[in-house]
């Protein structure tokens, strides 16, 4: 590839959240032909700030140290719920391939409250109360509450349909979550064929990333969230001395410090029932869509 080529992303994991994107793009980095972002996500698609700067900022930002033979892979799980993010990455690369990981919606929908109650976004003590929440928020302001949309976010379908008009079916390649649960390896070889690098190589594949948890201080979680999503003062300072990768960590040692383990209490019946009947006829239209028997959601 040439210099230009080389600085753009090849492959972008965009969705959906909370289907396993975390660990397929950690399986996929061990490929000595690839190289992505130490951060969970790249947000120059997503967040406008970033995108106003540009680029080169965000190359600089990512993937800095990327050797000039690498194929550059990244991953951010909400953009495919918006078609004006989309059409960002689109111009950025209209050739790239996109990969959807697709979950059960139920299970995804009922994670992801969890994971927002765990991260501090959901102050809903009830994920049937959230549900209720959902319409009004969405009408809100979307790129606010994107990680509370449960029920929008697992409305696949939607969202798939607008990738195909946009990049072309040949470019959005989804998989089920759960075929990368059993065959995680023939998964990233697939990948790695679509991409047109070596298909041999087998990634380790045992570590799961994001398993469940709680914070031991909903509050804690709540500022502490509040505060990295402001543009404070105070915040854009210690971000102009504190290097990315180093922020990161910092970040990240903060928030697990504040987690413990957490099993989430089964679904309310009635709950999983209203979701399977609203559900129901979004599945039908994915499965026509991607031609995978979705029966068994």
């Amino acid at each position: 590839m040439d210099n230009v080529e080389q600085n753009k992303i090849q492959l972008m994991i965009v969705g959906a959240q909370k289907s396993g994107t975390s660990s397929l793009l950690r399986y996929l980095a061990q490929h000595p032909d690839i190289w992505t972002h130490p951060q969970p996500e790249m947000t120059y698609f997503l967040q406008d700030h970033e995108y106003k700067r540009g680029y080169d900022s965000a190359y600089a930002k990512y993937f800095s140290k990327c050797p000039s033979d690498k194929y550059i892979i990244a991953k951010n799980v909400m953009v495919m719920c918006s078609s004006e993010k989309m059409q960002r990455i689109f111009e950025h690369n209209p050739n790239i391939n996109l990969i959807v990981l697709l979950r059960e919606p139920i299970a995804r929908a009922s994670s992801a409250y969890w994971w927002a109650r765990r991260r501090g976004w959901e102050n809903i003590k009830t994920f049937e109360e959230a549900l209720v929440a959902e319409e009004a928020r969405h009408n809100e302001d979307w790129f606010k509450w994107r990680q509370c949309l449960y029920k929008f976010n697992s409305t696949y379908s939607l969202h798939i349909n607008n990738l195909y008009s946009l990049f072309g079916r040949d470019k959005v390649h989804c998989f089920l979550t759960d075929a990368l649960k059993t065959n995680a390896i023939g998964i990233c070889q697939q990948i790695y064929d679509i991409m047109g690098i070596s298909s041999d190589f087998k990634p380790q594949v045992s570590e799961r990333i994001n398993q469940a948890a709680m914070p031991r201080s909903e509050k804690f979680g709540y500022l502490f969230t509040q505060f990295l999503a402001s543009r404070n003062p105070i915040r854009r300072v210690i971000r102009r001395l504190v290097p990315d990768t180093a922020a990161y960590k910092l970040r990240k040692a903060v928030l697990d410090l504040n987690d413990k383990p957490f099993t989430p209490p089964p679904l309310n019946p009635n709950t999983q029932n209203e979701l399977y009947n609203y559900f129901k006829p979004y599945n039908e239209k994915l499965s026509e869509l991607i031609g995978q028997d979705l029966t068994h959601w």
